[in-house]
């Protein structure tokens, strides 16, 4: 049997009403935990308002916005939840672009605007379509080399982690393992940031040590003999997924993980748990980052202008300490109460009580 707006508030303890107020895009009318407890129910049981009450009460067709952007790494599907929630706080529905290629996506994007979609979120590249001349307001998600209107700050990130395997453990020398070979792709930033980053360190980006995994029959063998032969003591991941791997992989190799090299991932996401020692990770806060795409979108919906030229605001970014850098591992919890969070920032909004974000966030600096 269906949920209803009944069922939910009894969960959270409010009335009929103010679950309805919620949902209909009047959050102001509710605290904010038990806002964010109405949507997490509301989100995780399929809740279907009646259309037919609706239509009798006069409510009219609700807003909505198009989101396009991967699913993978997990922190983009955080994001993806995110900033759903928090468009749907403000009475704005979202409608996500089916996977394809990007000539199928920008069809998608032009079909939601034809549809009457108020604002579009995505992660193309503004030069595949004609972004001066766009229909509705546009929030480019990209990265911070691009001409874009959000990202994070890879660089940074990729500062604190050479600045902490140097000073803390010793490291002097590093690879980059890059695992994506598309546009939106953060290895880019990544290599830029080593590139970069390492020189302030008395070190020089070794274009040897640079790992492209998709253009390889068998990137751990290449890393592991960078460890055996180059002196390689430290590799950073494009995503967590790929350190995660890397870990097995040098494990069945005699490769010890942190006790030989250490291996640190991107995303602080759930796989952080997942490979045997929890990942030492770059922190990207995605609820902040979706918070403040929302602002960007609600900004351009009201006042109908858009920049001529985008220049990317950076999203800061941290470290998340699991312990494949060497520090004591992580304190990670063992089962989740309901969904698993894709970022482990997202502990902060299951409805449970328990101190999971908090215990999360002990490992973490910026």
């Amino acid at each position: 049997m269906a949920i209803t707006s009944k069922d939910i508030a009894e969960m959270v303890g409010v009335s009929r009403q103010a679950v309805s107020a919620v949902l209909n895009g009047h959050p102001e009318k509710v605290c904010a935990e038990k806002r964010r407890k109405i949507f997490h129910i509301a989100k995780n049981t399929q809740y279907r308002p009646n259309m037919a009450a609706l239509k009798l009460s006069g409510h009219t067709k609700r807003k909505f916005a198009v989101i396009d952007t991967g699913l993978f790494p997990p922190v983009r599907l955080s994001i993806l939840e995110n900033l759903t929630e928090l468009l749907a706080e403000r009475g704005i529905d979202t409608r996500v672009t089916p996977p394809g290629d990007k000539g199928s996506k920008i069809r998608s994007l032009y079909d939601g605007v034809a549809d009457g979609a108020c604002v579009v979120f995505t992660d193309l590249k503004p030069e595949l379509f004609d972004v001066k001349n766009f229909p509705a307001p546009l929030v480019i998600m990209g990265n911070a080399s691009e001409e874009c209107d959000i990202s994070f700050d890879y660089e940074n990130g990729v500062r604190m982690v050479i600045k902490h395997l140097k000073e803390v453990h010793g490291h002097r020398k590093f690879a980059l393992i890059s695992a994506g070979k598309d546009a939106i792709s953060c290895g880019r930033e990544l290599f830029r940031g080593f590139e970069k980053v390492l020189p302030e360190f008395g070190g020089n980006f070794d274009r040897d040590c640079y790992i492209p995994a998709h253009r390889m029959p068998d990137p751990s063998d290449y890393a592991a003999m960078l460890v055996k032969e180059r002196g390689v003591t430290a590799f950073l991941c494009e995503h967590d997924a790929a350190g995660a791997k890397l870990i097995v992989d040098l494990r069945v190799r005699n490769i010890r993980v942190p006790q030989d090299v250490a291996v640190i991932g991107t995303g602080a996401s759930f796989i952080s748990e997942l490979s045997g020692v929890p990942l030492t990770s770059i922190y990207l806060p995605a609820r902040e980052y979706a918070q403040r795409a929302c602002d960007i979108a609600l900004e351009r919906m009201n006042t109908g202008t858009a920049p001529e030229k985008r220049v990317p605001e950076k999203i800061r970014t941290g470290i998340f300490f699991g312990g494949s850098c060497g520090c004591s591992p992580a304190e990670l919890p063992q089962m989740y109460w309901e969904a698993v969070p894709m970022s482990l920032e997202d502990q902060e909004f299951e409805i449970c009580e328990s101190t999971r974000f908090d215990q999360f966030m002990k490992y973490v600096i910026f």
